[in-house]
């Protein structure tokens, strides 16, 4: 099995990034191949109201949303690890996802191309009380039921603001572990 995990924090090795690590660890465990990738890396400019008529279209932006859709539609599962900032995901997330609408491949929209693939999600929040982690979830979840994905779980570590702090819950660090060897 083939895994995509884009991280959406712009600090490596933080709390988000751990958590999708000991997820890519089970996995591996399991014999699936995985490729992380870092959106701070990249620049992706936000969603246009354009949408191209061709069988093959490309955004004219000639940024690289397109070259890290194709990682989704190449994978049999898309990791989306987020911190959550302001009661959502992050802006480097939600610029990515929000591009996701505009792409086409051989006349089908990714939805199409994305069809009994899996999602998972990670998320790390500062926030101790993850009362309203089940609204952050929501277009998440609604993303995956509309691209005709499979929702495959998540992982949620609150109460983890400071880098590196989620090392100090071993158990949430298993948890992780054992959601990628159940891929």
């Amino acid at each position: 099995m083939k895994i995509v995990a884009f991280i959406g924090s712009p600090r490596k090795g933080g709390n988000t990034d751990r958590l999708v690590d000991e997820i890519l660890a089970g996995a591996a465990e399991a014999g699936h191949q995985a490729e992380k990738i870092y959106l701070a890396d990249y620049a992706l400019t936000p969603i246009d109201a354009v949408y191209g008529g061709e069988l093959d279209w490309t955004d004219p932006r000639q940024d690289v949303a397109d070259e890290l859709i194709d990682k989704i539609v190449a994978a049999d599962v898309a990791i989306l690890g987020s911190p959550v900032y302001w009661f959502s995901i992050s802006g480097l997330m939600k610029l990515f996802i929000d591009r996701w609408s505009l792409y086409q491949r051989g006349g089908q929209r990714l939805r199409d191309l994305t069809a009994g693939k899996k999602m998972l999600v990670a998320l790390a929040m500062a926030d101790p009380n993850a009362g309203y982690v089940d609204a952050v979830l929501a277009p998440l979840r609604y993303g995956a039921k509309w691209l005709k994905m499979e929702w495959a779980g998540q992982i949620i570590a609150d109460g983890v603001g400071d880098p590196g702090e989620v090392e100090n819950h071993p158990e949430l660090l298993a948890e992780a572990r054992k959601l990628g060897q159940s891929l």
